[in-house]
């Protein structure tokens, strides 16, 4: 009984939202993800996996869109059993990585159906480079399976990519979604979120030269 209580307070202060103000919005994405077997539930050993495009990167880290395309491929997250409380399942992983790629417009980022397939998770991880690469140090998904909707949080240390020189400190970083039922046939969930870090991200001024050999 106690141990329920536990989960079910953590479940519950998951579900809190920490202010907006808070938290520095870096990278904004949309997505769909699928976990081996599908989702709920999700068993030990299982795979979640998630692909998707950035819509918009904030300053002070700095994107092309009109040069370039970007999108993302998370994998390597291993379910590590989830705990369910009436409809609501709370999945904890392992591992984990993410990798955000730079590519050429127009993009050619395809879900297709029943990944993976001949388009995903390829045509999301074909850019001409990696805009920042990183692996997941705690990962914890809920899920209510009445509603359709959830989120997800996991804690990102990056380790390179194209911008990495420039962050002051790539450790700590968070991937936070929101979650729906709803996505293309044979994906589980649909994600729209963010990853974005709490304190400063750039190393230093650049020039606008400086900034634009970075993206050559």
């Amino acid at each position: 009984m106690k141990m329920k209580t536990i989960w079910a307070g953590l479940a519950l202060a998951f579900l809190i939202a920490v202010p907006a103000g808070a938290q520095q919005a870096t990278i904004q994405v949309s997505g769909n993800s699928w976990e081996t077997g599908g989702f709920p539930p999700s068993n030990v050993g299982d795979e979640l996996q998630a692909v998707g495009i950035v819509n918009e990167i904030t300053a002070p880290l700095y994107w092309q869109p009109y040069l370039h395309s970007y999108t993302f491929y998370m994998r390597s997250l291993m379910s590590i059993g989830e705990v369910i409380f009436g409809t609501t399942h709370v999945a904890t992983y392992t591992g984990g990585l993410l990798t955000i790629y730079r590519d050429a417009l127009p993009s050619n980022a395809n879900y297709g159906v029943n990944p993976p397939n001949a388009t995903s998770p390829s045509t999301f991880m074909d850019g001409d480079a990696i805009y920042l690469d990183g692996y997941f140090t705690d990962f914890t998904l809920v899920y209510n399976s009445a509603t359709h909707s959830g989120s997800f949080s996991g804690t990102l240390n990056f380790t390179g990519g194209i911008v990495f020189p420039h962050l002051v400190d790539p450790n700590g970083w968070t991937f936070g979604s929101d979650l729906s039922g709803v996505s293309p046939q044979g994906y589980d969930l649909q994600l729209n979120g963010d990853v974005y870090t709490d304190g400063p991200v750039a190393v230093e001024p650049q020039t606008w030269g400086g900034l634009k050999a970075l993206y050559r």
